[in-house]
């Protein structure tokens, strides 16, 4: 007779064990992508929200209009400190901030970012309680958005040149403006080659860059990537604030400003590449 202990103690098949394995990332996999679900759920019913509450002050306030957009970027900035507090909750995401001190000064700030992540502007936007963002004229047109980033002054991406002057006019009216020089989010390894508006407005309105490098272990939410093609485990975003580098040491008396925006880019590229080279190695 086999005793009680012997079946407890007896030896799953390979077989078995295998297919209980698979059962369990089945299910760990599922998990993740109902709280993903719920996270965007999430998102889309708050930006109806909070453009239903900016809506009426909009036509409400009489202040000047530069006032009202700063009045609605803060409702933003708590927006998206909620969100991120939400999405740590659901255990999407890990965050951590290196340096975020250097995003304390009251001056305003260019601050350029790379893009590995379609929640990189919420990220930044949770941790910066005025700033002007810049957005594909999509969500302009889109009929949830549209009362939003209208009250917020969000600029579109498509003005060209004019989207220089008006990126260095609120700078010059004491603004931060969040810039990615990439100008779409990040393929899986590496970056795009930067665009030279970030160094144009630089060099226009002499406000220091504050770069911040964004990594993703694993990737997720990439351009093209759906939002149910989740990872296998908890991502982790560590966001790093670097030196900000002043303008002005690009402008000498013999420089033209098109060399010195193409210079300021290349340097900023590089800084970038660096860095991610660097933080690879440690992941």
């Amino acid at each position: 007779m086999t005793s009680t202990s012997d079946v407890a103690t007896a030896p799953t098949s390979p077989g078995a064990a295998a297919r209980l394995a698979r059962s369990q990332r089945s299910m760990a996999r599922g998990w993740r992508v109902l709280r993903t679900g719920v996270a965007f759920v999430t998102f889309g019913v708050g930006a109806i929200v909070v453009a239903g509450i900016v809506w009426p002050v909009r036509l409400l306030d009489r202040r000047a209009a530069g006032r009202r957009e700063v009045r609605t970027q803060r409702v933003v900035h708590g927006a998206s400190r909620l969100f991120v507090w939400w999405m740590k909750r659901l255990g999407i995401l890990r965050l951590s901030w290196i340096g975020a001190e250097r995003l304390q000064a009251r001056a305003p700030r260019l601050i350029v970012a790379n893009h590995p992540s379609l929640i990189d502007v919420v990220l930044l936007l949770a941790r910066l309680p005025q700033a002007d963002c810049i957005v594909k004229k999509a969500a302009r047109r889109n009929p949830f958005m549209r009362s939003l980033v209208t009250s917020a002054g969000y600029l579109a991406n498509d003005d060209g040149d004019a989207l220089v002057d008006a990126c260095a006019d609120r700078i010059n009216h004491g603004r931060s403006v969040v810039l990615f020089p990439e100008g779409t989010r990040s393929p899986r390894e590496g970056l795009h080659r930067f665009q030279r508006g970030a160094a144009h407005i630089a060099l226009k309105s002499g406000c220091a860059i504050v770069p911040v490098v964004i990594t993703c272990r694993p990737p997720t939410l990439l351009k093209g990537q759906a939002w149910h093609d989740v990872p296998d485990r908890t991502a982790r975003f560590v966001l790093r604030v670097e030196e900000p580098i002043d303008p002005a040491r690009y402008l000498g008396a013999e420089t033209t400003l098109p060399v010195a925006a193409r210079r300021l880019t290349a340097d900023l590229q590089m800084l970038y590449e660096r860095r991610l080279d660097a933080d690879e190695g440690t992941t």
